[in-house]
C-alpha cells in the first residue's frame, strides 16, 4: 500500500508493485473492478526495503485506512492466499491438490474431490426494547470497555432467523421478533460473512452467559457506552437505531 495521509491509503499499481524487487511474479487473480485487475502474491517483506512513501500493515491495521472497496479485496486476497496454503492435500486420499482451471477451486486428480474456499456465515444483531433502547453487549474476550451488538455463528441445518433467535438466547436470555435482514459485510478474520439483522424484544430478562458475554445492558441514545468504530457492520446497525429513536 502506498500511504497517503495518517488515514488514508491506496493500493499499488502495477508498475509500483514491479518496482518492489522482492515481490515476485502475481501468483492470484481476484477478480476485475472497471478499470482495474487484482492479483495476490505470498511474499516475505523487509521493512528496510519499503520506500518512505510505501506502508506495510496487516489487514486489521488497515480496517478504515483503505475503502471499502480495496479493504474488502484485501481480505479477498487473504482468504484465498490461506485457503490454497491449507488446502494443498485431498482430504480422502491424500493425493496432491490441482488447481480447477474453470473455477477457483482445488481438485483431487485421483477421486475428483472438490474443495472450494470457506466462508463462515455469522449473524449479529441489534435488538431493540419496546421503550427505545438497544441491547449491547460486551464479549468476555475484549481487553477494552467496549460494548457491541450480539453475534454468533450459524449452525449446520438452521436458517439465518434461527441463529439470530437462537444466540440470542444462548447469550443473554432473552426472546426477539420481527426480525429483518439489514445488511452484510465480509469479515476476514479468519473467514466471516457478517449478515446483520434487527430485532424486536419479545420478553425475558437478561441472563448473560459468562462464557461469551461479560456483561449486557438495555442502553438509550444518551448513555451510550465505548461502541465499535467505522467502517463495521456493528456501527451500521447502532447508527441506524441512533437515528430511528432520535427522529
Amino acid at each position: 500500500m502506498q500511504r497517503i495521509d495518517a488515514t488514508t491509503a491506496r493500493a499499488l499499481t502495477l508498475d509500483e508493485a514491479r518496482s518492489l524487487s522482492w515481490l515476485g511474479e502475481p501468483e492470484l487473480v481476484l477478480g476485475r473492478t472497471t478499470t482495474t485487475l487484482y492479483w495476490a502474491i505470498e511474499a516475505e517483506v523487509d521493512d528496510n526495503e519499503l520506500e518512505e512513501s510505501h506502508h506495510l500493515d496487516g489487514l486489521r491495521g488497515l480496517h478504515g485506512v483503505l475503502d471499502d472497496t480495496e479493504w474488502n479485496i484485501g481480505g479477498r486476497a487473504t482468504q484465498v492466499l490461506d485457503w490454497l496454503r491449507d488446502h494443498r492435500y485431498c482430504g480422502r486420499c491424500g493425493t496432491p491438490l490441482e488447481r480447477s482451471g474453470g473455477e477457483r477451486a482445488m481438485q483431487c486428480p485421483v477421486d475428483g474431490l472438490s474443495v472450494y474456499p470457506r466462508l463462515s456465515p455469522a449473524v449479529i444483531m441489534l435488538v431493540e426494547r419496546d421503550d427505545g433502547r438497544c441491547l449491547l453487549g460486551r464479549s468476555s474476550r475484549w481487553d477494552v470497555p467496549m460494548y457491541s451488538t450480539l453475534a454468533g455463528f450459524v449452525e449446520p441445518g438452521e436458517t439465518l432467523e434461527e441463529t439470530v433467535h437462537r444466540e440470542i438466547y444462548e447469550e443473554v436470555g432473552v426472546h426477539v421478533k420481527d426480525v429483518t435482514y439489514f445488511g452484510s459485510q465480509p469479515w476476514p478474520f479468519p473467514n466471516s460473512l457478517m449478515i446483520g439483522f434487527q430485532a424486536k424484544w419479545a420478553g425475558g430478562d437478561i441472563r448473560i452467559d459468562p462464557t461469551e458475554i461479560a456483561d449486557a445492558r438495555w442502553f438509550s441514545h444518551d448513555e451510550l457506552p465505548m461502541i465499535p468504530g467505522k467502517p463495521s457492520i456493528a456501527r451500521e446497525l447502532i447508527d441506524a437505531w441512533l437515528e430511528r429513536v432520535s427522529a
